[in-house]
């Protein structure tokens, strides 16, 4: 089954499912560590080297210890070391009414992940950068290519935030009526089905994640591999011309469409309390499509960095 059709197939099934259940539905640090495992399987070995070294600036050792960074640093002050312009890096609001992408509309001065991302790939790949700026860069683009991926990183439907303004019960739980679409999608969905969890200063256990992303490993066959990554002539580096920027706004696009059609397209009108009761059906579909994002992603990721490093 191709690529599309596999994701066609997960859109069709969770309709159908939400459908006849009635009317749930990323990512937070567990998501992001399992991009960063699946990707460091598939970096080539002077792309390994290279972020090896990278990493041991600060004496990490593989991707998914770096991959919540730009989170961490995004909601400090800055008086604490802290990035807070930086938090527009993380989505991009494209209104679901919207087809498409518009970066007059939906980027101003660049301030958002189809933009950031590229720019901090080129980093990564400019060996005449210092390495602290390159380290920096590389757990930006570690972390963007998760966040574009998770749908409500892409959209927004009457300015409600990415989903963060819907107030949802997610399989019987609202976090004392804190949780809200955006959150679910986050990390509720992977948290809940494969079985980690996250402490009270946001650290994870990353051999549990990272066990997490071995039973993901299996579902990528060498097809969807090929078929999630752009083809680049060998003549020309997606880094040197628009290649890369097109990729990427391809994948944002993917998560519109997916938060568009699925995440907003299956929710039922909310409660007399605004609160949406997402239901098993729903959540229970949620899944296979949270799956393919998280698959895809960590393939993707390896392409950035592989072609960043890996040549």
């Amino acid at each position: 089954m191709t690529a599309f059709r596999r994701l066609a197939a997960a859109v069709v099934s969770t309709a159908a499912i939400a459908l006849t259940a009635g009317p749930a539905f990323a990512w937070g640090p567990n998501g992001h560590a399992i991009v960063g495992d699946i990707a460091q399987d598939r970096l080539t070995p002077k792309a390994k080297a290279v972020v090896d070294q990278l990493l041991s600036l600060e004496g990490h050792h593989t991707l998914d210890e770096v991959a919540s960074w730009p989170d961490t640093v995004g909601h400090l002050p800055k008086d604490k070391g802290g990035l807070p312009d930086t938090l527009p890096w993380h989505y991009v609001d494209v209104p679901t009414d919207q087809p498409a992408y518009d970066p007059a509309r939906d980027c101003a001065q660049d301030n958002c992940v189809i933009a950031r991302l590229p720019e901090q790939a080129r980093i990564l790949a400019d060996t005449k950068a210092p390495p602290e700026a390159r380290l920096a860069a590389l757990k930006w683009v570690v972390h963007l290519v998760g966040d574009l991926h998770q749908p409500l990183h892409a959209a927004e439907r009457d300015h409600d935030k990415g989903g963060n303004d819907v107030k949802v019960r997610y399989f019987g739980d609202d976090h004392n009526g804190h949780l809200n679409l955006h959150s679910v999608w986050d990390g509720s969905i992977v948290d809940r089905e494969l079985g980690l969890s996250v402490n009270k200063d946001y650290s994870i256990d990353l051999a549990k994640a990272k066990a997490a992303a071995a039973t993901l490993e299996p579902g990528i066959t060498a097809y969807d591999a090929k078929a999630w990554t752009p083809k680049v002539p060998a003549t020309r580096p997606p880094f040197k011309g628009a290649g890369l920027d097109k990729a990427v706004q391809a994948w944002g696009e993917e998560s519109h469409g997916l938060a568009r059609d699925v995440v907003y397209g299956l929710l039922r009108a909310p409660e007399s309390d605004g609160v949406e009761r997402l239901a098993q059906g729903y959540e229970t579909a949620a899944w296979p499509l949270v799956r393919m994002r998280l698959e895809m992603a960590g393939v993707r990721l390896a392409w950035v960095v592989n072609q960043a490093v890996g040549h």
